[in-house]
């Protein structure tokens, strides 16, 4: 007996159980009971509200008017309710039409409930209604689609759903920095285009005055090779002069040494002709003296009469002698006085002529000095000369490596405005937005993401 009555208080239990169960689905959820063909039973508030019928209007009536004609008509729809009425459970997403005809989303279990006998004896349809949150994912996939053509101006507005609009706010806020970023790339990339296709301008520019600058540096490069060939032959010819130089310098100092050796000479032959007239002047004094003596040996011998004829005719021939000795000394003193004369003149002429050669030593030295600096100057300049031309023949190197890295410049720039054109031709595709993202209304409550009420099926 006591056992009895625990079943019964856990039977009651189990009703009551059950009861408050159906209670609650009642409450929050939409549904609606068919039998096993489709027909309807009973419907709920909330599956009425969600729809927009009274029960009065659908009671008796076929599923099908929940479905559009052209699916009611459909051998998948008949074989819907076919294994319903075998027990085959289904659970899904669905559309629903109206009684305004617009197209509702439900969330729904469709239920077979099993007789005691095996058999189905009806069929519950449990459902919520999804209709916000289909559009909310339907609206996010127009603006995916939209977006994989390009379209970056399309918005997601809101749906009611707290968390399809969270990824609406994220989907916008996306895409209104891909345009921004969009935009910005589009004007860089036209910046790019611009930039590289003055750079290529330029660079052409630069090839063409590099062209000219590599032909001025080759004429200039032959001149002063030319030029140098012409500095190395004149200093060669300014050594061979400063060697001339050098051995008249050397000639004219020797020169002027013989005529010092000249002057001395002639004033020695001065000094012993002035000798010489010292020794005619005795001797000429010797002559008057023998005169004298032999006049006065004639006016003696005279006296002496016969006796002394052969001593006056001595001393007559002695007093010729005389005479001649005398005219002689005169003559040779005259020869000698002229002949002083033309030495001392002579010497004078020599004398000036050493004075005029060390002249001539001075300004040959001078001479020998200036071809001696230009000497110098022109075996510098040849150096300095070779020196250019080498240096010239470095900078035609690097003019002709420069004419190449701006023909490579070129090319990468003419690469780059190419790419920079293809880049803006792949930014046009996008249509980026000119306003900000649709402001979304959120939902206070995170219970209204499933919306089951006032709009539930």
């Amino acid at each position: 007996m006591f056992g009895k009555g625990k079943q019964d208080t856990k039977a009651r239990g189990d009703v009551e159980f059950a009861q408050g169960l159906v209670s609650v689905i009642d409450r929050t959820q939409a549904v609606i009971e068919f039998t096993p063909d489709g027909t309807i039973l009973r419907a709920n508030e909330n599956f009425l509200n969600v729809l927009g019928y009274s029960l009065d209007e659908i009671a008796g009536q076929h599923h099908a008017m929940f479905v559009t004609p052209n699916y009611a008509q459909s051998e998948e729809y008949r074989a819907f309710w076919t294994a319903l009425a075998e027990g085959e459970f289904f659970t899904d997403q669905f559309p629903r039409v109206a009684k305004t005809g617009e197209i509702v989303w439900i969330s729904a279990t469709y239920a077979p409930v099993i007789n005691s006998d095996g058999t189905v004896g009806k069929v519950i349809k449990v459902a919520t209604d999804v209709t916000a949150r289909r559009r909310g994912i339907e609206r996010i996939a127009e603006a995916l689609n939209a977006l994989s053509e390009g379209n970056l101006e399309h918005q997601v507005a809101p749906c009611g759903v707290a968390d399809i609009d969270r990824l609406g706010d994220a989907f916008n806020a996306a895409t209104s920095r891909l345009s921004s970023a969009i935009i910005s790339a589009k004007e860089v990339a036209g910046t790019v285009e611009r930039t590289a296709s003055e750079v290529g301008e330029a660079s052409i520019e630069m090839s063409n005055r590099t062209e000219n600058q590599a032909a001025t540096l080759e004429e200039t490069a032959a001149a002063i090779k030319d030029l140098t060939a012409t500095a190395e032959s004149a200093a060669e010819g300014a050594k061979e002069v400063e060697r001339s130089a050098s051995s008249a310098r050397v000639t004219a100092e020797h020169s002027g040494k013989v005529v010092e050796n000249a002057v001395n000479a002639m004033a020695n032959i001065e000094k012993s002709s002035n000798q010489i007239s010292q020794i005619i002047g005795v001797i000429d004094d010797i002559a008057f003296q023998t005169n004298l003596l032999a006049l006065n040996a004639g006016v003696e011998a005279a006296r002496a009469g016969d006796a002394g004829r052969g001593f006056a005719v001595v001393a007559s021939e002695i007093r010729l002698l005389a005479q001649r000795s005398a005219e002689a000394a005169d003559e040779i003193k005259t020869l000698i006085t002229d002949s002083s004369q033309h030495v001392s003149s002579g010497v004078d002429l020599v004398h000036q002529a050493g004075v005029e050669l060390k002249k001539i030593v001075s300004g040959v030295a001078g001479i020998y000095a200036h071809i001696n600096k230009i000497t110098d100057g022109a075996s510098e300049q040849a150096v300095s000369l070779s020196e250019i031309n080498s240096a010239v023949g470095q900078l035609d190197t690097v003019t002709q490596q420069n004419a190449a890295m701006v023909e490579q410049s070129t090319a990468v720039s003419k690469v780059l405005a190419s790419d920079a054109r293809e880049l803006s031709v792949q930014m046009s595709m996008f249509r980026t937005a000119t306003a900000g993202p649709v402001p979304h209304a959120r939902m206070g409550m995170a219970a209204q993401d499933a919306a089951p009420l006032p709009r539930a099926s």
